[in-house]
């Protein structure tokens, strides 16, 4: 008897926060890390229930079965393309394998 066996993929909602040391929230670093971001995948809304959401400043999406490891790499080069070193910013990457909830996002255009 032949079996046709799938392996289930978990894709996995990753929200990732940066901190660029010494930049101020809408500055032109920003701006170069928003592209940045951008270039690896990161997008800067969640889709709820069929809605579209900004996220907060500095703070991107992916969802993807990539590890939170992977995503943190990819963050981290986007960051390092804009700050040139690791010491000048921050990161936290967290993944669920549930949709998000939030409290009055404004909806994207």
């Amino acid at each position: 008897m032949v079996t046709d066996h799938i392996d289930k993929v978990t894709l996995l909602n990753f929200t990732v926060r940066v901190e660029l040391h010494g930049a101020a929230p809408g500055s032109s670093k920003y701006d170069e890390l928003h592209e940045e971001m951008s270039a690896e995948g990161f997008v800067r809304t969640i889709t709820l229930e069929g809605v579209s959401f900004e996220l907060p400043p500095a703070e991107y999406s992916r969802v993807s079965e990539e590890t939170k490891y992977d995503i943190l790499k990819k963050a981290k080069k986007a960051a390092r393309k804009v700050m040139g070193i690791d010491e000048a910013f921050s990161l936290l990457v967290t993944a669920a394998e549930t949709s998000r909830v939030h409290h009055n996002l404004s909806r994207a255009d």
